[in-house]
């Protein structure tokens, strides 16, 4: 009986031997149950050397830095928003991007930067939608609507040229029949001349004076009455056909001024009367 009393107590004494050890061991390292500070996220060695991989543009060693972040704390949110926009901005993985935003939201979704976070969402989605191929039946779609529009602009551009070519036509048909007024002093104006100082009565004189009197035109009877515009005709090779010489256009001009706006007016198929000249 003593025998068992003595090796309970041995086990005993082994049992609170083991436990004074362990309780040593834990205050020999400074360890403090009772006071443990708990680190932010942002002051964590990972964390900060993320950053720091980040200002060198080591993106694959960052994104390793804020993972471990992520895999020791449950609540990492800064580390979730900086792999976000490494995902987004430099991996083009916008399915990974919008995984770790929303873990940011998860932790802090009224933050001031949670609007910023929800447009990077967005634009990760249109992203994914971007990347997607349009099927044949897309195609298909976009291929009528193309087709649509091109016979609505050939059906515009039609109806334009058709108006063109009306109005083209009324122009010609008013210069036809347009009277163009020769600049000259009316009967009524010259009985009713108009009120001039006594300096440009003078000058008036003077002009009259200088400027010689024009004389009838000369009639040939062996001239054309008339003559029909051809392609590249002009006003002096016309002159030159029908008087042997260039330099009376002017005479076929002022007889056709009714019809010519101006002596380049011509058009191929014009009629054009042609004074006589003795």
């Amino acid at each position: 009986m003593g025998r068992v009393l003595t090796d309970k107590g041995k086990v005993l004494l082994t049992f609170f031997a083991a436990c004074f050890a362990v309780l040593y061991i834990v205050s020999a390292g400074g360890c403090d149950f009772g006071k443990a500070e708990v680190v932010k996220e942002t002051n964590e060695t990972h964390f900060l050397r993320g950053q720091e991989e980040l200002r060198r543009g080591n993106y694959s060693e960052a994104m390793s830095a804020f993972m471990k972040v992520t895999e020791k704390r449950s609540d990492a949110p800064e580390s979730h928003f900086e792999l976000g926009r490494i995902y987004l901005d430099h991996m083009n993985d916008p399915d990974s991007a919008i995984y770790h935003f929303k873990k940011y939201l998860e932790s802090k979704p009224n933050s001031q930067a949670s609007p910023m976070v929800r447009q990077m969402i967005e634009t990760a989605r249109k992203r994914i939608v971007a990347s997607i191929p349009e099927s044949p039946f897309e195609n298909n779609i976009r291929r009528l609507e193309l087709e649509e529009l091109l016979q609505k602009v050939q059906k515009e551009n039609l109806e334009l040229k058709q108006k063109l070519i009306a109005a083209a036509e009324k122009i010609e048909k008013l210069e036809a029949s347009q009277t163009v007024v020769v600049a000259q002093q009316t009967p009524e104006r010259a009985a009713q001349p108009a009120r001039q100082t006594p300096q440009q009565a003078r000058r008036q004189t003077a002009q009259s004076a200088q400027t010689p009197a024009q004389t009838p035109v000369s009639v040939r009877r062996d001239t054309p009455s008339s003559y029909v515009v051809q392609p590249g005709d002009t006003l002096s090779s016309i002159s030159r056909k029908a008087y042997g010489s260039p330099n009376k256009w002017r005479e076929i001009y002022n007889a056709n001024r009714d019809r010519l706006a101006t002596p380049e007016a011509l058009k191929p198929g014009q009629t054009l009367k042609i004074p006589k000249q003795q």
